[in-house]
């Protein structure tokens, strides 16, 4: 028996191919119209595609999971880029992945603090407690809720994920008046992870840990009344508990509807001292 140096190269029809690479008949056209495979023909019609196009097709589909486009994946099959420029072309890939994937993280953060949020207008609303003022670094200390507004929109810009600061607008109670003075631009420590390299911590103060009267209350306006503190501070000395008069308001979320706006508002209000056991 004679043996033949060159092996015969299988033919495959397209609704094998489709079957064997997991795309539809359409996508292989497709690739057809791109120049990037080519189907030929039998005498009887029927087209079909060679093991060099399994090959190539193969290599498509690694490379669209790399997320390479059509327009890279042609110059690359076209022996256009040099050994150099393919490495460069990795890295850059690499890079645009990762800073994705820090998106997406950003995103699930974002989302995770909305949840909570919820979940603490769910346990806590009209309803009073003890609890430590959250850790977070102090963004920025601003004269008014306006101006930090502002500066939140410019700490926004400079590194992606400082979207996630928070507005406490400080005030003081007298046991009358409620005088408002200023705003902090709060990060939580916790999210820090968030910001890469870019974020540089020593630059910001924190924020005392202080044991507070808690609540969350609804509002038709963006600070509390002193109304508001009022039934905290009664709360408290009903507990044993004296403040210090000072208070934070943090607006978790609003509802908008056709009467206006509802502000679901976090207070804080850091206690001198406990007289009793609550």
């Amino acid at each position: 028996m004679q043996k033949t140096d060159v092996q015969e190269k299988a033919e495959y029809l397209i609704g094998d191919v489709a079957r064997m690479v997991g795309l539809s008949r359409d996508a292989l056209r497709f690739y057809e119209k791109k120049g990037i495979i080519n189907a030929r023909k039998k005498d009887n019609g029927y087209r079909y595609y060679s093991e060099d196009d399994i090959y190539k097709l193969m290599y498509i589909l690694y490379q669209r999971k790399m997320n390479t486009s059509l327009e890279e994946i042609e110059g690359l099959m076209s022996g256009g880029r040099s050994m150099e420029s393919r490495r460069k072309r990795i890295r850059q890939r690499m890079a645009e992945e990762e800073e994705t994937i820090r998106m997406h993280q950003q995103a699930i953060a974002r989302l995770k603090l909305v949840q909570r949020d919820m979940d603490h207008i769910e346990e806590c609303l009209n309803r009073y407690s003890l609890r430590k003022f959250p850790k977070a670094y102090i963004m920025g200390q601003c004269r008014d809720l306006h101006h930090g507004l502002r500066e939140w929109f410019r700490l926004a810009s400079t590194i992606s994920g400082l979207d996630m600061t928070y507005f406490y607008n400080e005030l003081t109670y007298n046991g009358r008046e409620l005088t408002q003075h200023g705003t902090q631009l709060l990060f939580y420590k916790e999210l820090e992870d968030q910001l890469g390299e870019d974020f540089d911590p020593s630059r910001y103060a924190l924020t005392e840990e202080k044991m507070c009267i808690y609540t969350v209350l609804t509002s038709r306006e963006t600070l509390p009344s002193p109304d508001m503190i009022n039934r905290m501070v009664q709360w408290g000395r009903s507990h044993g508990i004296e403040t210090e008069g000072r208070v934070y308001a943090n607006d978790m979320t609003s509802f908008f509807e056709e009467e206006g706006a509802t502000f679901c508002l976090e207070l804080y209000m850091p206690v001198r001292r406990i007289v009793s056991q609550i």
